[in-house]
């Protein structure tokens, strides 16, 4: 942003009245939080909030007109705007993004409402977009065939909290388990029923817990994440079977999908219900997490009344933590916040 950008910004920031200033500041908060140093020298709120003001004023230096859409696919060097294909112009958007747009490029990103987003794996400092303005993350993991882990609900939940849209979690694949079987893996997940996690049991085969999984998304707009191979396409198709996609051959070992999904996509369903189908992602941006930070991504807890208010819960003696490990904490559940808080 030049100079004479950050005048004319700084001259409307100040004819905005209050309430105005105040929810650009929230946004810009929001932004902060997930956004992680460029060069060791963060953004300050100031800078981040003009950022924020120059997209919503779709500031943009062609002199032809200028139209605003959801972003509804993302590649390496365009994206779709609507029914438009569009180059990103140095933008890096997400599937839900509105962008202005103008000579069939991407010219500014307006203010997002929030933003799921993974590592760069090119850049240790920096994340890549995944969906943004999305109001609800559906966290789509399988009985079996891969089977059911923990850990990777537990860092999906906290991306998922950071971002600041709500999560869900479906099991996909029930077909695959014997009663008896289903009792034993499902009590993986009596941690995140009991903090009120929306929970699903499903199979996009038999199509048990599909009506469930509809009423849970209609209206939203929606994102599904999980490892490949777990079956989102296939729960996607069994929404709406006239999106006839692909589910793709399944692989040896673990019986791993081939990747139906290669890019992050929108598809318009019924009743105003939007979903963002995400390629198989392996883990999602948590930004640099302090100890006091991590331990509010764990509510359980608070339940052990732990007496030290600086406490790591880590080698304190007396700590309440650990000793409600194996109790009213999941021993899985503990050893996630320590491998986070090692990282």
């Amino acid at each position: 942003m030049n100079s004479k950008t950050q005048r004319i910004l700084a001259q409307k920031l100040s004819e905005m009245d209050g309430n105005e200033r105040r929810t650009l500041y929230k946004q810009a908060a929001k932004v902060k939080k997930h956004t992680r140093s460029k060069n060791g020298k963060p953004d300050s709120l100031d800078e981040i909030v003009l950022g924020l003001l120059e997209q919503e004023e779709a500031i943009v230096s062609s002199d032809g007109p200028t139209s605003t859409g959801t972003v509804v696919w993302v590649g390496r060097k365009t994206c779709r705007v609507d029914s438009d294909e569009c180059a990103l112009n140095g933008h890096r958007v997400a599937v839900g993004d509105s962008v202005a747009v103008a000579e069939d490029r991407v010219q500014g990103i307006l203010p997002r409402k929030t933003l799921l987003s993974r590592p760069d794996p090119g850049n240790p400092n920096a994340e890549l977009p995944i969906a943004a303005n999305i109001d609800l993350v559906v966290i789509v993991v399988s009985a079996m065939s891969p089977p059911l882990h923990v850990r990777i609900i537990d860092r999906y939940l906290i991306a998922i909290e950071r971002s600041g849209a709500q999560a869900a979690l479906v099991v996909n694949k029930l077909d695959l388990l014997e009663a008896a079987e289903r009792a034993e893996e499902l009590s993986k997940l009596s941690a995140y029923r009991d903090v009120g996690i929306p929970i699903i049991l499903a199979s996009a085969e038999s199509r048990e817990g599909i009506s469930a999984l509809r009423e849970l998304v209609c209206g939203k707009l929606c994102a599904f994440v999980g490892h490949s191979g777990v079956g989102k396409s296939s729960l996607l198709n069994a929404l709406d079977p006239g999106l006839a996609e692909l589910t793709g051959a399944v692989s040896e070992g673990y019986g791993r999908g081939r990747h139906t999904t290669t890019w992050s996509s929108l598809h318009e369903l019924e009743a105003g219900t939007r979903i963002i189908d995400t390629p198989g992602i392996r883990s999602l941006g948590l930004g640099e997490l302090t100890a006091q930070e991590l331990k509010w991504h764990f509510p359980e807890f608070d339940e052990a009344r732990c007496k030290f208010s600086d406490c790591t819960h880590t080698h304190e003696p007396g700590c309440g933590v650990k000793a409600s490990v194996g109790r009213r904490i999941r021993p899985d559940r503990y050893d996630t916040y320590l491998r986070l808080l090692s990282c």
